[in-house]
């Protein structure tokens, strides 16, 4: 049974529904003692970008302050945590840690969705720039699990979305990703949003890379990705997230020790 959740996003986001209460009372619905929230970070945006995915900068005391709120308003029924789902741009992470650290957020997650500039053909799940792909996907891996800001590695086996097929090169790519994760004793995420919407070709999660996860002896954690309230009640597909890492001989880490990004 799945109790904790650090996966949750907002409305703010703009590609989710929902009221931040709603979140709370199905997550206490499904036996959800620990529910984290992590709202796609806001960037300050520069050019070229579409931001297509995230709530703006102005949103963010909302976000702060509602989530603050509930839990005081739900402390004797369940435990709320605050952070953000953020990717690693090495020139803007003093933005994000003043983020951090004026909001006093309790942890990050890390979601590679880009590399650089979040524009179309930056996103790693539609990658245009193919013959660099692995290599870039590597590199921001191994940039933000360095960097000791980040929790959780959400959908690391995103990138597997821009393949036509599951080659040497895509295995040695996932290898590395998942011998850095576990290195730095950073948990990987098997993530239910692809369980979900599911997809023609290549998705997450993808099992030869969680083949791979279960010899290399990565932790792994089941990330709900809640972006309706009602994914944190849908029981078909935590059932099926449980029922294949078993096969796959993982067991889940039922959930993470947090790390504080930046002290307030």
């Amino acid at each position: 049974m799945i109790t904790t959740n650090f996966h949750t996003h907002t409305v703010r986001c703009g590609h989710a529904e929902g009221a931040d209460e709603t979140y709370i009372e199905e997550a206490i619905k499904a036996g959800i003692t620990t529910l984290g929230f992590s709202d796609h970070a806001p960037w300050i945006q520069i050019e070229g970008e579409h931001h297509g995915i995230r709530m703006a900068m102005e949103q963010m005391d909302d976000y702060v302050s509602s989530i603050n709120r509930l839990k005081r308003q739900y402390a004797a029924r369940i435990d709320i945590k605050i952070g953000l789902e953020a990717e690693y741009y090495p020139a803007r992470l003093d933005q994000l840690k003043a983020l951090c650290a004026r909001h006093d957020l309790d942890y990050l997650v890390l979601g590679n969705h880009f590399h650089t500039l979040e524009a179309y053909g930056h996103y790693y799940g539609g990658y245009a720039d193919v013959e660099h792909l692995f290599e870039h996907y590597i590199v921001d891996t191994q940039g933000a699990l360095a960097s000791g800001l980040y929790s959780l590695y959400a959908h690391p086996d995103i990138f597997v979305r821009s393949l036509k097929s599951w080659t040497k090169e895509a295995e040695a790519c996932a290898r590395t990703i998942l011998e850095t994760a576990k290195a730095h004793h950073i948990p990987v995420e098997y993530n239910l949003g692809g369980l979900r919407f599911g997809g023609g070709g290549l998705t997450y999660p993808y099992e030869p890379f969680w083949k791979l996860a279960a010899e290399i002896g990565n932790d792994v954690i089941i990330g709900i990705d809640a972006h309706s309230p009602y994914d944190l009640t849908d029981d078909r597909t935590k059932s099926l997230a449980e029922a294949n890492l078993k096969r796959l001989g993982i067991t889940p880490l039922k959930t993470l020790t947090l790390i504080k990004p930046v002290k307030k």
